[in-house]
């Protein structure tokens, strides 16, 4: 009997550095699945698929998401990660893209981008990415997950790619390269929307738990909105 075909290494970007101001200045890299911080769930999830290293990217509330990563003994148990900071997170996706693929210079190769507030993903999403993505043809350099003509996450990009967009201004990313280079990517359609549904605003919660029966709460000292960011 033939051994199995390896699988392509592949590492990841896991971006939580934003500030959440539509959700008054609170984490929602810190909303919990089952008592488990999304961002935690996130690297786990990421880790169980066999994606190493992965790359968190800090920014606004820095210490707290820091925090909660490191007293994870599911995390603790796996390891293969690692935080990476973003000085100025208020610049854009763009910014804490590169600050977490500068991260990942060790590891050389395709890097999956993942964001901290997606709660309906599931292991079987990240093994169908990984799957697409080792069938992709040899002039597509970023695979991107859509749904109804809506691009979602998490994506894949190349080793080249990659390159390109760490030498990218400050303000550029990985969107403004979709639209000047149509031809190159992929756009892998789904039906469901595990790929599609974040938590950038309050009324997302109640949605998630009417449509999907998915229940998150805030950890106890954010359960009120504030107008300031204690995260910075």
């Amino acid at each position: 009997m033939s051994a199995p075909q390896a699988v392509p290494p592949l590492a990841a970007v896991v971006m939580a550095a934003g500030a959440g101001r539509r959700m008054g200045h609170r984490p929602k890299a810190l909303l919990r699945r089952d008592g488990e911080p999304l961002v935690v769930r996130t690297v786990r999830l990421l880790r169980e698929a066999g994606v190493a290293p992965v790359a968190v990217v800090l920014g606004h509330h820095a210490t707290q998401v820091q925090a909660a990563l490191a007293q994870s003994e599911a995390l603790a148990r796996l390891g293969g990660w690692r935080c990476a900071t973003n000085p100025d997170p208020d610049a854009g996706p763009g910014s804490s893209l590169r600050a977490g693929l500068e991260a990942l210079q060790d590891a050389p190769g395709a890097v999956l981008v993942a964001l901290a507030d997606h709660p309906l993903l599931e292991a079987q999403d990240l093994t169908w990415l990984r799957e697409r993505w080792a069938k992709r043809a040899a002039d597509h350099h970023l695979l991107v997950p859509v749904r109804a003509g809506q691009p979602g996450h998490p994506l894949i990009l190349d080793e080249a790619l990659r390159r390109e967009v760490l030498a990218m201004p400050a303000d550029e990313g990985v969107r403004e390269w979709r639209r000047r280079h149509p031809d190159q990517v992929w756009s892998a359609s789904v039906e469901h929307e595990r790929f599609h549904a974040d938590v950038d605003e309050e009324v997302r919660l109640l949605e998630l738990e009417a449509r999907h029966g998915v229940a998150l709460q805030w950890p106890d000292e954010w359960g009120r909105a504030s107008g300031g960011d204690p995260g910075g």
